[in-house]
């Protein structure tokens, strides 16, 4: 039984999240730290542009890395269709970056038709 569009999609937009979330997370704190350790009054607001920059550029990074590596995965053979050509997407077990291929998938259902 093959997912719903909105499933797959919204399982990799929460995979996004959690990874950004993450990310964002120790490295605001790093700069945090470090920052602090340079100028003890600097503004609050600082912190709170780093963190919103670190969002975005790693959600970007990442989706496009994950792009990347769907692409690579399917120009080597690493990515094939189900006999039929429909939903049914097989990703090959020693694939490099699988996780990054199965993330990309999950964002973009329609790269299973592509």
């Amino acid at each position: 039984m093959t997912p719903s569009r909105q499933a797959m999609m919204f399982r990799g937009l929460c995979k996004l999240i959690a990874i950004v979330f993450v990310t964002n997370q120790v490295l605001t704190t790093l700069f945090t730290y470090a920052t602090q350790q340079l100028d003890a009054a600097l503004p609050s607001d600082s912190m709170w542009i780093f963190s919103c920059l670190t969002c975005g550029l790693v959600t970007l990074w990442l989706q496009s890395d994950a792009r990347r590596a769907f692409g690579f995965a399917r120009e080597k053979g690493f990515v094939k269709t189900g006999a039929d050509g429909k939903q049914d997407l097989q990703i090959a077990a020693d694939c490099p970056k699988r996780w990054l291929v199965i993330l990309h998938v999950e964002l973009n259902p329609a790269a299973i038709q592509a």
